[in-house]
């Protein structure tokens, strides 16, 4: 019997997104209103300032085009209702002046702040990005990494799918640093991120959790199929290194649970468990164990030699 399928977040169009989008046509709307009834109010009420709310709002929503588009709508619909309004009789031309001149102040009051908005904006979250990501490696640091585990293993209660934590350690790294520098040594790192990026699916998660070590969370994902995944990315790291002469190589530790553990920690003490016992075997080994209704980890495969 096949289990259903659950829509993705993609799929639909969630109330949060239905919400966000309605407010920010609410907002444009509530933008333009108060543009045009600027004019009419006369020069003595001002509203223009009312009008920076709403075109904030827009741009942090919706993004520096969409602010500025808004931005020029409001400044054209406050010159035209001024025009329609007042410019009409004798002096027309001085009107149309004084009319001019509103709509280019408007224009680059609204304008410029939707440009600040969306600077601060992209520095928010570039700041929220580098404070998820490792900045050698450009995959997940470890707090990226911890969120990702406790988000996977509640899913993998709600949906009793297993589960694999991989860990993966550069054998002899110090040496490395040694005999070839540290600049070297960042290069390796930077290898290792890569490969681990560019070899997985963009539900999995891969991670630096330490100065050398990696982690890879892979969902949904039985041992047979992690078997083949790390076969492939131990073949590709292993011609990558090769390739620059760096005398080193991954030991690597796999653990799949096939029922949650108890806790995000216990699953990373068995994936770093079974990675030492990866390098106890012998460097560049991959150690494999699957974890099953008893919670206790069982060797299925004996470890790979490099």
């Amino acid at each position: 019997m096949r289990r259903p399928v659950e829509a993705s977040p993609r799929s639909a169009p969630t109330a949060g997104r239905v919400l966000r989008h309605l407010g920010l046509w609410l907002a444009a709307l509530a933008a333009l209103l108060i543009a045009a009834a600027g004019p009419i109010a006369g020069p003595d009420v001002g509203f223009d300032f009312l009008c920076l709310w709403p075109i904030g709002l827009v741009t942090w929503g919706a993004g520096l085009p969409v602010g500025f588009a808004l931005s020029l709508a409001c400044a054209s619909a406050s010159f035209a209702v001024g025009l329609l309004a007042h410019g009409a009789g004798e002096g027309m031309q001085a009107h149309l002046a004084v009319h001019l001149w509103n709509f280019a102040v408007q224009l680059g009051v609204f304008g410029s702040q939707s440009t600040l908005l969306a600077v601060l904006k992209e520095r928010v979250v570039r700041e929220r990005r580098l404070a998820r990501t490792d900045e050698l490696t450009g995959i997940a640091n470890r707090r990226a990494f911890d969120e990702a585990a406790d988000r996977e293993l509640e899913r993998a209660r709600r949906q009793l799918r297993p589960l694999t934590l991989v860990y993966l350690d550069v054998d002899d790294f110090k040496r490395l640093n040694d005999l070839h520098g540290h600049s070297a040594g960042d290069e390796v790192l930077a290898v290792v991120g890569l490969t681990l990026r560019r070899g997985t699916r963009r539900l999995d998660t891969p991670a630096r959790v330490g100065g050398d070590e990696f982690a890879l969370l892979l969902p949904d994902t039985s041992l047979r199929a992690a078997a083949a995944l790390l076969g492939r990315l131990r073949a590709h790291l292993g011609a990558a290194l090769a390739e620059r002469g760096w005398p080193t190589g991954l030991s690597i530790g796999s653990v799949t649970f096939q029922s949650p553990p108890a806790s995000t920690a216990e699953m990373v003490a068995l994936a770093d468990a079974a990675m030492y016992q990866a390098k106890r075997s012998g460097k560049g080994a991959i150690h494999f164990e699957e974890v099953g209704e008893a919670s206790s980890p069982r060797p299925l495969a004996a470890p790979m030699p490099a």
